[in-house]
């Protein structure tokens, strides 16, 4: 029996679709899971899994959307159906495009929702067998995958990494040219074991700086996509552009080679709290330091002031949360402590050369 999970802020509209007449043997699910917005779905996933979520798009706290978004990041469900009225098309329009299965109109007709369930069911079966035959192909792949690559080297990818040193874009493009000589230029073999590699490194790289995960989206990153890539090269580009974002913003955001304390010290406590308002004063208040010292310090072991590398960590946490979060621009500079929004926009375009919302369509339309 295939499992749901209802979300409504509506108590008699969760009701409605508990009494219909279709649940058990006649259509293959059955409800084990009710919640009352997106934030309550979330918390309830991390400790349950179903196979089918029916969700309203209008909630409070976290929407349809918002819920889509994250579910699909995560990859919590494989499925997820939209329900709404007619005045929210556009909002279903745009659960379609981020991946939901299909959508219901309110209120529910039982005869379509049967018709969907059936082709929901089939959805669902055939992502289960797949899932199935590449967790095989991954076991049989991790049982030789120190034939295909030497742990030293992934190792060695690491520590460049870290290091925020640009030689590991060479050691990345190195590793697959020596993949694709021992797996005998089996493009699956090659991509499939590439994945493998990436988790490992984000596994090291995202423990070691936590903060990461505010500037790069690990699943993303984890979930590395090599389609369309029928060549040694193009694989090698894909893969080695990955590892360059990683180790440019390590390299951009954290000084841990300066080798001043002091520095190390003021960039955790920024990096750490990007999503609040922070001053040279409130570092010093909180490292209990001169901030006529921290300044000059700063300044001298990196080459940029204070204000320069702040304005540079918030405006890269802007870039993430304008293009994963639902959130509109105003919220988002209010949440990076930008009182005048107005300036907000300002610091943003001068930095990216684009306005928030067109950084947003831009790499909207990129993701399509």
């Amino acid at each position: 029996m295939l499992t749901v999970m209802i979300v409504d802020d509506m108590d008699y509209a969760r009701l409605e679709l508990r009494r219909l007449k279709l649940w058990g043997e006649k259509s293959g699910f059955c409800i084990v899971e009710e919640a009352k917005n997106g934030r309550d779905a979330l918390l309830k996933l991390d400790s349950k899994s179903v196979d089918l979520i029916i969700t309203d798009i209008k909630m409070p706290k976290v929407d349809g959307i918002e819920l889509l978004k994250k579910i699909m990041e995560k990859n919590l469900c494989s499925c997820i159906v939209l329900l709404s009225d007619y005045s929210d098309f556009s909002y279903v329009r745009q659960g379609l495009v981020l991946g939901a299965f299909d959508y219901l109109k309110k209120p529910v007709n039982e005869a379509e929702f049967e018709k969907l369930l059936g082709r929901a069911k089939e959805y669902i079966l055939s992502k289960k067998k797949e899932f199935e035959r590449i967790k095989q192909l991954e076991e049989k792949l991790e049982e030789k995958v120190g034939v295909y690559f030497p742990k030293a080297d992934v190792n060695q990818i690491i520590r460049l990494i870290e290091a925020g040193d640009f030689k590991a874009i060479i050691a990345g493009e190195n590793i697959v040219h020596v993949i694709w000589v021992n797996s005998s230029q089996d493009i699956i073999k090659v991509e499939s074991v590439l994945k493998s590699v990436m988790c490992e490194i984000t596994k090291h790289i995202f423990e070691g700086y936590i903060w990461l995960d505010k500037f790069l989206s690990i699943s993303r990153i984890e979930n590395i996509d090599f389609s369309g890539c029928e060549t040694l090269e193009a694989i090698c580009k894909e893969f080695s552009c990955i590892i360059r974002k990683i180790t440019s913003t390590i390299y951009m955001l954290n000084y841990s080679n300066s080798g001043s304390e002091i520095v190390n010290q003021v960039c955790n406590y920024v990096l750490d709290n990007v999503d609040i308002q922070i001053s040279l004063g409130l570092v010093a208040d909180k490292l209990h330091m001169n901030k006529t010292y921290i300044s000059e310090s700063f300044k001298q072991k990196t080459g940029i002031g204070f204000v320069e590398y702040l304005t540079i960590v918030k405006m890269e946490r802007a870039k993430k949360l304008i293009i994963e979060e639902n959130l509109k621009i105003y919220e988002i500079g209010t949440n990076l402590g930008y009182k005048d929004i107005e300036y907000f926009s300002r610091q943003f375009k001068k930095y990216t050369g684009y306005t928030p919302v067109e950084y947003r369509q831009n790499n909207t339309k990129k993701d399509r």
